[in-house]
């Protein structure tokens, strides 16, 4: 990344502004993916403001990684989310971002991830249950999973059930999880303003605020001793200040948990068993896999190395569909990128769809194809150019957890439920937060 004279400076190609609303409005990891195979690694495109595009992953690192700090969330984007995340690691930014990030870091570590793997198998077995005493043909995957993961990540924060409220959560978790620059997204900045979207966002994050201030109050009016996530919080100690942290930031955190813990797991595991179900002989592998390790028992953190087909499937469908789609960030200064300038105070657009579809580095990237992650099949490729989970300081902190809970679901469910989509049901992408079936995931169970 250079610093440019006035004379370098030679702005980056794009579209005519006609038309690209309604294109980005339709599907924008696909607009997107379009722009890169039409006019390069580095393009600018108008909308309500300019975007600079960036799908170079060199590029992508200097943004990421080398020189972060100049690339601030500063965007529509962050502001929309913090609506709902408040200041929580995901929206914050600079000092207050670093101490929360030192406080947040140790309960992330992988020992104490693997520790949940308990928990995650507990709550899969009870879900396996349902779906047995209940006789179920067809079911609302992306529904279903979301429940699992809900579930999942509720236990590990509060270390109980919080089954009473879990369904209100979801629904409300699901209205909140739209595209940030959707009008009725944007119109969250203005609260003032009377629309029915506005009423129903106020509601919502009212309703969630009382659960989980009540939440956080019994959990630290309980004497037992515990050790979740919530109450690792409440004893969290910066090392270079001392201090903790106060009941409204342990409330964004945990909102923040709640709504990216959950929603990330249960959109990547949904594209997952569609994956699967539309490659037979990939299931087969699979299944294989875990008949020869398992031998027909519940699947530990420990097993997870022993079973390397698994993470290889997760990783491939976690590049097709990336849960988190796209990644905003905002230029402080002038920069140069493969000889354009891209301006101070700039839009800068970093989409893992497209960076995962690279021609370059992914060789029929349309193909689900889990060999490209193979052992040694990864030297030779560029390191940013997957991004299942962002990268350097701000990459995901819970992309332990999630890896961890995608594989054991997966073990778990799979041997013993064959899941097809039911036929003439759409599936489509929605590029909300996340990167959802837009009609849900309707499938048909068989036992196996």
């Amino acid at each position: 990344m250079d610093k440019n004279s006035t004379s370098s400076r030679v702005s980056p190609p794009g579209p005519p502004w006609h038309n690209m609303l309604e294109a980005i409005r339709s599907s924008p990891p696909v607009y997107l993916l379009q722009l890169a195979k039409k006019y390069g690694d580095i393009v600018k495109f108008q909308g309500a403001f300019p975007v600079y595009s960036v799908s170079n992953p060199e590029s992508v690192r200097e943004i990421l990684t080398k020189a972060w700090p100049e690339f601030t969330r500063d965007t529509i984007d962050y502001k929309v989310i913090s609506t709902v995340f408040g200041k929580g690691l995901v929206t914050n930014e600079g000092e207050s971002w670093a101490r929360q990030r030192r406080l947040m870091q140790p309960v992330f570590g992988s020992k104490s991830v693997n520790g949940f793997d308990t928990i995650i198998n507990s709550v899969t077995q009870n879900i396996v249950d349902d779906w047995k005493s209940n006789g179920n043909t067809n079911i609302w995957l992306d529904r279903e999973m979301s429940r699992i993961t809900f579930q999942i990540v509720s236990r590990t924060l509060f270390g109980a059930d919080i089954d009473e409220v879990a369904d209100e959560m979801i629904d409300i978790l699901m209205l909140l999880n739209i595209h940030p620059l959707r009008l009725d997204a944007l119109l969250r900045l203005f609260p003032y303003i009377p629309t029915p979207s506005n009423g129903r966002f106020k509601a919502a994050n009212k309703r969630l605020d009382e659960i989980v201030y009540s939440l956080i109050k019994a959990h630290e009016d309980c004497t037992n001793e515990s050790d979740d996530i919530v109450d690792r919080l409440l004893k969290a100690v910066d090392p270079e200040t001392g201090e903790g942290m106060d009941k409204k930031q342990i409330r964004d955190e945990v909102v923040t948990l709640m709504l990216a813990g959950h929603e990330t797991s249960s959109t990547g595991l949904t594209w997952t068993f569609f994956l699967l179900s539309q490659h037979p002989e990939i299931e087969k592998k699979l299944l294989e896999e875990l008949e020869n390790v398992l031998q027909g028992r519940t699947p530990e953190s420990g097993d997870l190395t022993q079973l390397p087909y698994l993470k290889q499937i997760v990783q491939e469908s976690m590049r097709l569909y990336p849960p988190v789609w796209g990644i905003a960030r905002r230029s402080t200064n002038e920069n140069n990128f493969r000889g354009y300038t891209v301006p101070a105070n700039s839009y800068i657009a970093i989409t893992p769809y497209v960076l995962h579809r690279h021609p370059d580095h992914w060789v029929n990237p349309e193909m689900f194809d889990p060999d490209r992650f193979a052992p040694g099949e990864s030297k030779s490729r560029h390191p940013y150019a997957y991004l299942p989970f962002g990268a350097g300081p701000r990459a995901c902190i819970g992309a332990g957890m999630a890896m961890l809970e995608m594989q054991l679901i997966i073990a778990q469910i799979l041997p013993l439920f064959k899941l097809t989509p039911t036929k003439g049901h759409p599936i489509e992408m929605e590029a909300a937060v996340t990167l959802k079936p837009r009609f849900g995931m309707k499938v048909n169970l068989t036992r196996r």
